[in-house]
C-alpha cells in the first residue's frame, strides 16, 4: 500500500516566464508540496491528448511506467511500435538548485510556448501550457459541473 506521506498532489494554476536562455522556474508551491522527498530529476513528456507538456517528478514517472510495461509486450509488433513512440515524446530533465528547468526547444515548440507559460497541477503530474491554450483547453464552469456529476456521482462528500 502506497504511503499517503508520499504521495504529492499538484494543484492550482501558475503563470511562469521563460528567462532568455529558455528556462523556466518550477513554482514554489510545487516544490513545497514535493517536501522531504523534493526530486530534482523530472520526465517530460508530450501530452497524448492536449498540446502541452506533462511533467513528472521521476519517481512518478518510474511507477508510471511500470503500468504501461505491465499493459504492453514489447516482443509484439504493435505494441512495441507504440512504446517506441512514447519513449520517443519523452525526456528526462534535472532542475537546477535555484529551481530553474532547462526545457528542449523541440519540446516547447510542441507546446507552443515562447516567452509566458502556465504550470498547472493535475493531482500526481504538473502540466505546461502555452497561456491562450491552457484557457481554451478549460471546461466551462456548467461543463464542469454536469461532468463532475457525469463521473463522479455527485459531490465530493458523497463518494
Amino acid at each position: 500500500m502506497e504511503s499517503y506521506k508520499q504521495m504529492v498532489s499538484f494543484s492550482n494554476i501558475y503563470p511562469v516566464t521563460l528567462d532568455g536562455k529558455g528556462r523556466i522556474v518550477l513554482p514554489s508551491p510545487f516544490k513545497k508540496e514535493m517536501g522531504d522527498a523534493l526530486e530534482y530529476s523530472f520526465v517530460v513528456e508530450k501530452d497524448v491528448y492536449d498540446q502541452c507538456l506533462n511533467i513528472y517528478p521521476h519517481s512518478t514517472w518510474l511507477a508510471k511506467v511500470e503500468r504501461l510495461r505491465r499493459r504492453l509486450n514489447q516482443d509484439d509488433p504493435i505494441q512495441s511500435k507504440m512504446l517506441s513512440r512514447y519513449y520517443e515524446e519523452i525526456v528526462k530533465v534535472t532542475m537546477a538548485e535555484n529551481g530553474r528547468l532547462n526545457i528542449p526547444d523541440e519540446m516547447l515548440d510542441y507546446a507552443g510556448i515562447t516567452k509566458e507559460a502556465v504550470f498547472t497541477g493535475q493531482g500526481s503530474r504538473m502540466r505546461l501550457w502555452e497561456p491562450s491554450r491552457h484557457q481554451a483547453s478549460r471546461l466551462s464552469d456548467e461543463d464542469y459541473a454536469r461532468l463532475y456529476k457525469e463521473l463522479l456521482g455527485g459531490p465530493m462528500d458523497s463518494f
